[in-house]
C-alpha cells in the first residue's frame, strides 16, 4: 500500500507535459551528437534521424496542440522517418538467406503482422475524430501503424540473418519504439491510465538511445565468432 501511495504521489508530482517536452527533445539531441560523434554516418539512418527529429521540433513549437495542417506534416514525417529506417536495414538484408534459412519464420511472422495490424485497424477506424477529412486521418493513422508493423517484422529478420549486436541493438530499438507506440493506442482509444503514457515514453526514449548505440561500428561482430576461440 505504501508503495503504492508513493508511487502515485511521484506521477502526481509530475507535469505531463514538461516530461513530454523532454521526451521530444531526446531525439533532436541523439540526431546532433549522432552527427557530431560518428565520422561515417548511414545515409538512410541519418535521414531517419532527421525526419523524426523535424516532427518532434514541430510539436515542441505547436505545444502539443496541433492544427490539422500540423497534424498530417508531423505523421508523414513519422512515417517517412519509418521508411528511412527500413530502407537502412533493408539496403544489407540478404533475401535469399533469409528465404533458404528462415522461410517458416518469415512467414509467421508476416502473418502476425498482419493480424496486428487488422487489431489495430479495428480499434482506430470506429472513432470518430474531430475533423472533417475523417478518412484521411485514418488512412494517416492505418500507414503509421502498417509501416511500424513492417519495420519491427524487418528489424526481427535482419537480426536473424546477422546475429551481430548491432542488429539486436537494432531489433530492441524497434521492439521498444513499436511498444511505445501500442502503449500510446492503449492509452488514447482505450483507456486513460496515466501510467501507460509514462511507460510509452521511456520506451521510446530507450528505443533511439539503441539506435544510437547500434550506430558504434566496434559492436557490429557476429557472436558466434568468440566460440572460435572457445
Amino acid at each position: 500500500m505504501l508503495a503504492d501511495y508513493l508511487g502515485f504521489t511521484f506521477l502526481s508530482l509530475l507535469d505531463s507535459s514538461i516530461f513530454s517536452i523532454l521526451e521530444l527533445l531526446v531525439v533532436p539531441v541523439i540526431t546532433v551528437l549522432y552527427f557530431v560523434s560518428r565520422k561515417k554516418r548511414a545515409f538512410f539512418f541519418l535521414l531517419f534521424l532527421i525526419s523524426y527529429s523535424s516532427a518532434d521540433i514541430l510539436h515542441i513549437i505547436d505545444d502539443d496542440n496541433l492544427s490539422e495542417t500540423l497534424y498530417f506534416i508531423c505523421n508523414i514525417l513519422y512515417v517517412v522517418s519509418f521508411v528511412f529506417l527500413l530502407l537502412e536495414i533493408l539496403k544489407t538484408l540478404d533475401i535469399r538467406v533469409i528465404i533458404r534459412r528462415f522461410l517458416i519464420q518469415t512467414i509467421v511472422l508476416f502473418v502476425l503482422v498482419i493480424y496486428l495490424f487488422t487489431v489495430l485497424y479495428g480499434i482506430i477506424d470506429p472513432i470518430l475524430f474531430e475533423t472533417n477529412v475523417i478518412n484521411l486521418v485514418r488512412f494517416v493513422e492505418h500507414s503509421y501503424n502498417f509501416i511500424l508493423l513492417v519495420l519491427l517484422a524487418t528489424s526481427f529478420l535482419n537480426f536473424l540473418e546477422k546475429d551481430t549486436k548491432k542488429s539486436l541493438f537494432l531489433f530492441i530499438g524497434c521492439l521498444s519504439i513499436s511498444f511505445s507506440d501500442f502503449l500510446l493506442i492503449g492509452y488514447y482509444y482505450l483507456s486513460d491510465i496515466e501510467i501507460l503514457n509514462y511507460i510509452a515514453i521511456v520506451l521510446n526514449i530507450f528505443a533511439f538511445v539503441m539506435f544510437y548505440l547500434q550506430t558504434d561500428a566496434g559492436i557490429d561482430s557476429k557472436k558466434k565468432d568468440a566460440k572460435i576461440f572457445a
